[in-house]
């Protein structure tokens, strides 16, 4: 009788083992994964990851792996392969939200402003600090896309009370401030101006180095073709020489004068960028550590 007690008690203990093992399993591996995040460990953590996806007996959620292996491409700067992971999440998962604006900061960062704003729209905030959030994040893109009609009707939406990103907020009020009051550089006038006068297209551009460069080289070039017209007549090898490489260098200068707005502009723009992808990104990356 005590024998049969005791081998009925021996197989209550191996069943519960062996249904708490999974449970067990997924705890460790839970804690050890957000022990390599902790520790930044974000290589490692990507491939223990694939490692459990990809095992017969994955006691770990799919949305959980995928958020973490999101979590530690976006660490290690790898915004698409971090997109990747972050498209298959599920709603239902618990920190859906949170996906989203990841989803957008890697969006921004490889230029997708589109799919960046699509996935703030996908948030459905449940408080007024994500709300305040979303449009500040909106806000941003729309500078992005220079459509300044919509960053303030997006910032007159947020949240004041919250102020963890404030000073990226006043950022961005500078940088709309500039965009209003810019008047972009037209390549044309650049090379207009240089057509007219050597090297005030380059000026024009910011380039005070090379306008003054151009012009004492043109006026160089210029004032020799004149002494040899004026000496040695139209048909002289010196006129014809110093005639064509005046006109070879005031073209070039035309064009480059024309080329020089137009990276100004560019240039200007990309520090622009840089500067709202920046202010998007710190608070995104102070929140989801």
């Amino acid at each position: 009788m005590s024998n049969t007690i005791l081998n009925k008690g021996y197989l209550i203990l191996v069943c519960f083992l062996y249904f708490l093992q999974p449970t067990v399993a997924q705890e460790n591996n839970t804690e050890f994964l957000n022990y390599l995040y902790r520790t930044k460990q974000f290589r490692h953590l990507i491939s223990y990851s694939q490692y459990l996806n990809e095992g017969p007996a994955n006691s770990i959620s799919a949305d959980s792996l995928r958020y973490l292996t999101a979590k530690s491409h976006f660490q290690l700067k790898e915004y698409e392969a971090s997109n990747k992971n972050l498209t298959l999440i599920t709603q239902s998962f618990n920190a859906y939200n949170e996906t989203r604006f990841l989803m957008s900061a890697n969006a921004n960062q490889l230029d997708n402003y589109d799919d960046a704003r699509k996935a703030l729209e996908d948030i459905n905030p449940t408080d007024s600090i994500t709300e305040g959030f979303k449009y500040f994040e909106l806000s941003g893109i729309a500078l992005l896309n220079r459509d300044l009609k919509k960053y303030y009707s997006y910032d007159t939406l947020i949240n004041t009370d919250y102020y963890f990103y404030e000073t990226e907020r006043q950022s961005l009020a500078q940088i709309a401030n500039n965009f209003s009051q810019r008047k972009e550089k037209s390549p044309f006038v650049g090379g207009l101006l240089s057509a007219v006068i050597p090297g005030a297209g380059r000026f024009y551009a910011g380039k005070r180095g090379q306008a003054i460069y151009s012009f004492v080289i043109s006026a160089f070039l210029g004032l020799q073709t004149w002494e040899s017209y004026q000496k040695n007549g139209v048909n002289s090898a010196r006129f014809i020489t110093y005639g064509s490489l005046f006109s070879l260098f005031h073209i070039g200068n035309i064009w480059g004068s024309a080329l020089s707005v137009k990276n100004y502009n560019n240039e200007y723009n990309e520090a622009a960028d840089y500067r709202i992808k920046m202010d998007l990104l710190i608070p995104i990356r102070s929140l989801y550590k």
